[in-house]
């Protein structure tokens, strides 16, 4: 009989990372002989005698496998999780679904996918990796935050960004102190069966973050470290030394002629020509960038309690002298089956966050900062002089602007922010009876933001004040109860439903203060004490909280397993609005077809799954701010004396009718796979209307104000996307995946309460001196975003042109010229019409991963086509009518009839009068090589398996390559997008100061125990 008995032995492993799996059951097929690996992933058993025994592997989180056994004995078997299978579940808004049954628009982002490229914010994996979203960088320092659209831009005055969901907790924002490293999955919601559950919140649609949980049955410890070095892209082509005293002798040529009058010229061609190239402030202002990550996590438990705990750091120095961000961040996940009943789940994150900024100009406005100034400053003057100080200012005046020297500010001035956040979930829960769960969790997201500014005595922007300091602290406090009850299971064999109840309140409180004092006896203590500052401002400070009360359902009925349905509504009830709307209904349904589950489909072998679906909702945007509804009352100061006097004045007319913006919205798919799931391809159109826009309304000013704010006005999305995924080859040890995603957007504003058009969205008062500040136009029938200003002609050459045209402005040989677009014979305001749109026609993103043995390669292709960008940094530097130094381009400037057509005479003021113009705002489209990895699975010696499990090395390049026709620092720019004032929202891909984007190199290392 033993003879008749063979042994068999075997390690299993996870084919994702090749780290062995322990407690895996292994069986052999049609048997009762069988046994579980150890915690090396190693087995041993006897099986009957047999030529072709088969294995059955099965392990929780795993697909089950079989495997033959080959005559050795001895086989190696590598489990997949199971993370594509249609059985799995995605997360969807309080709760999971399975993926077949998904009747709306979700995509997914998975750990593995998050894992390729180190990144710094979770957002940033979204860029060009899902269909329907468009992720851009507004700017590019050290911490710098992205502005994300999901289907369009729907709103004016209320926020545009998607509400993000961590761990179940809604509203969790600034993605700076959540650590990547941590997340598990991240789904979007795109379509209103996806996000009406979130209702009042959910109109630009949702992120749910998942955070990493412990997996039973194994203990793992990881180590991640990397690092790497950044230097920016591309740089602006300045004027050198002696082109720049040219140009300044230029200048005041013109103006001596055009003044008669006699005043000397900055330089001497003598002077001019002992100058060397002079100072390359844009190098003195940069350096090589530097970053570092360290990650540490332990992850494991029993089937009674899983753990995963992780510490990470992050360090990274920016690219412009004394700017960086630091993040330290721990979290403990932690799942308890109290009994067969009842599961206990606390999820948690400590971190802290520390910013270094350079944000105020060295001249002491608020436009600009020390990067545009050192675009600006004169380079004929040195950085330091003989005697090793910093060059104080700008000379010679008045022939230059004044400035400051920008490297004085970015090593001298100390502009901080440190941010200290907890996020805490707990949740117990309670089966009632089989299939029937009641959920209560209980959560709060703590939030502390502090400032410390100084700028001592010793620079330009400092010598007025004799040191100036700031310290401000902005908390914030967000208290979450919620309470669900979730039903799961089968009526009978043809009919299933899940159904979910619930009711949730949170309370969001803001709490700020702001302290300043200027005229420091010493530079020593900075903003540490501010007491000893001689002139102390009066300080301010503020509160404000709102409270928004929701119930819920959702219905999911299966009939069949292939007629899907899904009901939803949301009642919220919102402190912020008016007492005549306190209450918003936000319904919708979905129905799904699996058209792959019917009998005769199983005659076409060529599709491998098929699903229709169609959906309709109706979801809200309430972020408007609190107290908007209400009559308000202002601080009104002044001094009589030396009596400080205080009063209160009315601010604004109350509305007691204030709502939610309300977009409806319907979306058709299809998810198509073919050939085995060889190629899977998911295509969705849209279409949106967002109405009830929040809106300032013009009214009589006999009211004692200009304007209130009302539901007026309406936007329509619509849009087309495109998911593809293709397995290209699967032979072994070579593999070839492709990831391809493709989305339009067709943006229009539809009214806007009668009016037909509004200028709106920011620029520098400093770039436009007695012009309009608007830079765009909201106008019917055009998208937002829409830039708006003069078509630009070329340059007057002669002034016979001049007298020839009829025009009646003064403008001289050398101005810039303008269409003169409604035939009176001089330009103004009447002659303005858009000249470009900030919003793309598509854009696109291309994953191409292999793998050869233990070589991976993942190659990703980002691209945005039909975008334009108003470049204001270019408005600056290329044009006439500021003294500081310009592109390299001015030095073919316009000095006589036929000498330019595309750059004016240095001292043309006519654009400074004029406002934005069509030469300015460029093509923004680009395609980029986002990122490229390379990794390599080291092979552990068997005297170390024991201890190590896993390792690999990697080296990752980031923006590497990009082909593109604009000429600032980046096309991927919006500078306004963090900005929290009037009408930034609406100033899309306006390039003025901003952080360029750099290209890095990263090498690191993960070693699994």
């Amino acid at each position: 009989m033993q003879a008749q008995n063979r042994q068999i032995t075997g390690r299993v492993l996870n084919a994702a990372d090749s780290s062995p799996l322990p407690g895996v059951t292994v069986v052999v097929k049609g048997t009762t002989s069988g046994s579980t690996t150890d915690s090396e992933g190693k087995f041993a058993l006897t099986s009957p005698a047999s030529d072709n025994p088969t294995l059955v592997l099965s392990y929780i989180g795993f697909e089950t496998t079989e495997a033959k056994v080959g005559s050795d004995g001895n086989v190696t078997v590598r489990l997949k999780e199971q993370t594509t299978a249609l059985n799995d579940v995605v997360v969807v808004g309080y709760g999971t679904q399975r993926k077949r049954d998904v009747t709306g628009s979700v995509a997914s982002v998975t750990a593995e996918q998050v894992a390729e490229v180190p990144i710094t914010r979770a957002d940033q994996i979204l860029q060009g990796r899902v269909s329907g979203v468009q992720v851009t960088q507004t700017n590019s320092e050290p911490g710098g935050g992205t502005s994300i659209r999901i289907r369009g831009t729907n709103s004016i005055n209320s926020g545009n960004e998607p509400l993000f969901v961590v761990d179940g907790f809604p509203g969790a924002g600034d993605l700076n102190s959540i650590n990547p490293s941590d997340i598990e999955s991240i789904e979007v919601l795109k379509d209103a069966s996806a996000t009406a559950i979130y209702g009042s919140r959910g109109a630009n649609g949702v992120v749910i973050i998942t955070t990493k949980k412990g997996k039973a049955g194994r203990n793992a410890i990881n180590f991640e470290a990397y690092t790497g070095v950044s230097n920016v892209r591309h740089k602006y082509d300045l004027m050198n030394a002696p082109q720049f005293a040219n140009y300044l002798n230029d200048v005041q040529t013109l103006n001596n002629l055009e003044n008669k009058t006699n005043t000397p010229l900055p330089y001497t061609q003598d002077q001019i020509a002992a100058l060397g190239k002079g100072t390359d402030w844009q190098d003195a202002i940069l350096q090589q960038g530097r970053q570092s990550n360290y990650q540490l996590g332990f992850n494991g438990g029993t089937e009674e309690t899983r753990y995963n705990l992780s510490f990470n750091y992050f360090d990274q120095e920016g690219i412009v002298l004394n700017t960086g961000f630091q993040r330290g961040t721990v979290r403990l996940n932690l799942d308890k089956k109290v009994s067969n009943k009842i599961n206990v789940s606390f999820s948690s994150q400590l971190a802290r966050t520390f910013r270094k900024l350079t944000t105020v100009n060295t001249n002491g406005g608020s436009a600009g900062g020390v990067l545009l100034d050192a675009l600006r400053f004169n380079p004929i003057q040195p950085v330091r002089d003989e005697f090793g100080n910093y060059t104080f200012q700008n000379q010679p005046l008045p022939a230059v602007e004044i400035a400051g020297n920008p490297v004085a500010y970015a090593e001298s001035a100390k502009d901080t922010r440190t941010i200290l956040r907890a996020l805490v979930n707990v949740a117990g829960e309670y089966e009632i009876t089989k299939g029937l769960k009641l959920r209560i969790s209980g959560g709060a997201d703590l939030f502390g933001n502090q400032r410390n500014q100084f700028i001592p005595s010793t620079v330009y922007v400092g010598q007025n004040t004799n040191g100036a300091a700031t310290k401000a602290s902005n908390n914030n406090y967000s208290w979450l109860n919620e309470n669900t009850l979730t039903y799961d299971g089968k009526i009978n064999a043809n009919n299933a439903l899940n159904v979910v109840a619930g009711l949730t309140f949170q309370q969001f409180v803001n709490e700020n203060y702001s302290a300043q004092a200027n005229n420091f006896f010493t530079n020593a203590l900075g903003s540490d004490n501010i007491g000893i500052g001689a002139n102390v401002l009066t300080p301010e400070s503020g509160k404000n909280q709102n409270t928004l009360a929701s119930y819920f359902g959702r219905v999911n009925y299966r009939l069949f397993e292939r007629y899907l349905f899904t009901f939803t509504m949301r009642a919220d009830g919102s402190s912020r609005f008016g007492p005549n709307n306190k209450w918003g209904y936000f319904p919708s349904g979905a129905f799904a077809y699996r058209l792959i589950d019917e009998k005769f489909m199983q005659s076409v072998p060529t599709i491998s799954d098929l699903k229709l679906r169609a959906s309709y909702g109706i979801t809200g945007n309430q972020e408007i701010g609190s107290y908007r509804s209400l009559g308000r009352y202002g601080l009104n100061a002044y001094t009589s004396g030396a009596t400080r006097l205080v009063g209160l004045t009315p601010s604004n007319i109350g509305n007691p009718d204030l709502s939610w913006e309300s977009t409806s919205s319907a979306d058709f798919g299809i998810d198509l796979a073919l050939f085995k799931n060889r190629i899977s391809i998911t295509a969705d159109y849209y279409f949106k209307k967002t109405k009830d826009l929040l809106l300032e309304v013009s009214i009589p000013q006999t009211s004692g104000f200009s304007s209130i704010l009302q539901n007026a006005g309406s936007v329509q999305n619509k849009g087309f996307e495109f998911a593809l995924t293709t397995v290209n080859f699967d032979g072994g040890k070579f593999s070839w995946n492709t990831n391809l995603n493709f989305s339009l957007n067709r943006n229009k504003v539809l009214s806007l309460n009668g009016e037909y058009q509004r200028f709106v969205g920011l620029s520098s008062t400093s770039i436009f001196p007695g012009a309009t500040g608007a830079t765009s136009v909201l106008r019917v029938g055009e998208p937002i975003g829409s830039f708006y200003g003069y078509q630009f002609l070329g340059i007057w050459q002669t002034p016979e042109e001049i007298t020839a045209s009829g025009i009646t402005n003064l403008v001289r040989p050398g101005d810039p010229r303008y269409a003169d677009l409604n035939g009176d014979k001089k330009i103004d305001a009447n002659d303005r019409a858009i000249i470009g749109r900030a919003q793309p026609k598509f854009i696109y993103g291309v994953t191409n991963t292999f793998s050869f043995g233990p070589v991976g390669l993942s190659i990703f292709i980002q691209g945005v086509q039909g975008s334009d960008i108003l470049n204001l940094n270019r408005y600056e530097l290329e044009s006439g009518f500021t003294t500081t130094n310009k592109l390299k381009t001015v030095v073919d400037r316009w000095t006589g009839p036929g000498t330019s057509n595309t750059i004016p005479k240095a001292n043309s003021v006519v654009r400074r009068n004029t406002g934005i113009t069509s030469d300015i705002v460029e093509n923004g489209s680009f395609v980029r090589l986002k990122t490229a990895t390379i990794s390599y699975q080291i092979p552990v010696p068997k005297a170390m398996t024991k201890t190590v499990k896993t390792a690999s090395i990697y080296v990752t390049g980031q923006n590497l390559i990009t082909l593109t026709k604009y000429t600032g620092y980046d096309p991927e720019v919006n500078s306004f997008g963090e900005s929290t004032a009037a009408g930034a929202g609406l100033s899309l891909n306006t390039d003025y100061n901003a952080f360029p984007n750099t290209r890095t190199f990263i090498g690191g290392v993960r070693i699994g125990f």
